[in-house]
This record gives structure tokens, sequence and C-alpha cells, in this order.
């Protein structure tokens, strides 16, 4: 955990036009970055467990113990794909796994959008992992408390990706599922959570054999999947219902492709 790490930087676009701020904001919103965050980016404690850990979101606010008026836009991309900081010293429990391959397009809008905010002042939350969070990680049951540890830091990083109905796309899309439905995608206990949190579900083709594309999205969008029966905490369905038509029917594509 105290490891240092070096990461070559790349140019971050820039962006000012309300609609790239606004897909920015869809970004945020949709890759659950409030679960950690908050939804108006100024961090809140999201696990707090004797054993575990207490965790907290930085503030990514301009504000008074936030972390954007001391890094550039290539700093917040190393911190957001990599997991690592501005030291090299590596993020705890930063979940870059799921992000490690967004497009410098994506991050620069997403950084653009989190410049774009409110400045509030509230200082960094406790990051402090517990012994059984560190034993496990010891044990490689919670990589995510190190990601950058298992993260190609010499990767290239796409300009862009178009968005299309592809399984290309779809799979760009299901990387925002890794961190809890694990990198095969077929579920089980979330790495780093609490004991009384379920398992994650499986979702490969196998997994959702009762599902068709149109309840799948609608699940999503509802929370509520075709039985009636409502998705319990902590599946982010409101984040994820933010993901727009063409990126839910690719994300169904790509997953069906997954035995």
């Amino acid at each position: 955990m105290n490891k240092i790490y070096e990461v070559k930087s790349v140019p971050i676009p820039k962006f000012s036009k309300p609609i790239d701020i606004a897909e920015g904001k869809r970004i945020y919103q949709s890759r659950g970055c409030g679960d950690c965050h908050d939804v108006n980016g100024s961090g809140k404690t999201f696990i707090d467990d004797p054993a575990i850990g207490t965790l907290s979101g930085s503030n990514l606010t301009a504000g008074i113990g936030g972390v954007l008026s001391d890094n550039t836009d290539e700093e917040l991309a190393i911190a957001i794909r990599d997991g690592v900081g501005r030291k090299g010293k590596a993020l705890i429990f930063m979940p870059s796994t799921d992000f490690q391959g967004m497009t410098n397009e994506d991050v620069g809008k997403l950084i653009s959008y989190l410049r774009s905010t409110p400045a509030v002042d509230k200082p960094q939350g406790e990051v402090k992992p517990g012994p059984l969070g560190r034993f496990l990680f010891l044990i490689g049951e919670i990589p995510v408390f190190v990601s950058a540890e298992i993260i190609n830091h010499e990767r290239n990083h796409l300009t862009n990706i178009t968005p299309s109905i592809s399984i290309e796309y779809g799979k760009y899309v299901a990387s925002t599922c890794t961190g809890c439905h694990g990198f095969d995608l077929k579920g089980g206990p979330i790495q780093g959570a609490p004991p009384e949190w379920p398992s994650a579900q499986n979702i490969s083709k196998n997994g959702l054999g009762h599902y068709t594309e149109a309840n799948f999205i609608k699940t999503i969008r509802t929370g509520k999947r075709p039985d009636g029966s409502e998705m319990k905490f902590p599946m982010p369905w409101k984040s994820l219902g933010q993901l727009t038509d063409t990126e839910l029917k690719a994300l169904w594509m790509y997953l069906q492709t997954i035995n």
C-alpha cells in the first residue's frame, strides 16, 4: 500500500461547451462516481467497518480540502485510470480497474465537468484499511484496495470510441460493472464489502438467461426485475439508469457473449 508507481501522463483534452460538460456530468452519474464521492463531488465515507476499514472518497471540487486545485487534468486522469496519486502513491480503494480503459475524451469530459462544479469546503474523510481488509488484500480477495498493483500502467489509451450498438462498445461499457460483478462478470461476494452486503449477480449469458434485451434495460432503468422483485443495495441502478439506450443495448449484446 506504500509502493510508489511511475505512470507517464498523456495529454487530456479540455472541454467547455455545455453539451460536453453535460456529457461529463452524465459520465459521473452513470459510472457511479457519486457512490464514493457524493452527488456534489465533495466526498463521503462509504464503508465504515472495524474489520474491513474506514474508506472515504476524495473531495473532487476546488474547495478547501478538495483535489482539483492541486492537480492538473493529466494527474487527475492518472488517478482515475491508474489508481495513482500525485506523488506516485497508490490510492486506496479507488476502483480504477473499472476505468482503466476509459478514453482520453471521456476522461477529459468528466474532469471538465468536475472543474465546472461549485467548490465545496470539506476535508478528506478517513481512509484506514482495517485488519480484515488488509488480510483479504494480502491473499488476493480485495485487489481493489490497491488497484494500481494490477493495472498495466504502460498501456496505450484510446483517444475516443464511437458509441454504437456493438460488442466492442458493450465491452467498453461493461468495464464499469467489474468492480462488483468481477472481471469475468459472473458475480459472487463483492470485494471489500461488509458481510451484510448481498453477493453480486451473475450477469453473463447464463446468469441473464431469463432476461430479454427489453426487460434487461427496463430493470436497469427501474430497479425492478421481470418478476417484480427489487434490486437490492448496493446495486447502483439509479446511476446505471443514466446510461443511454445505445450503451445499454451494447452492454446487453456484449454480456450475451460471456458464457
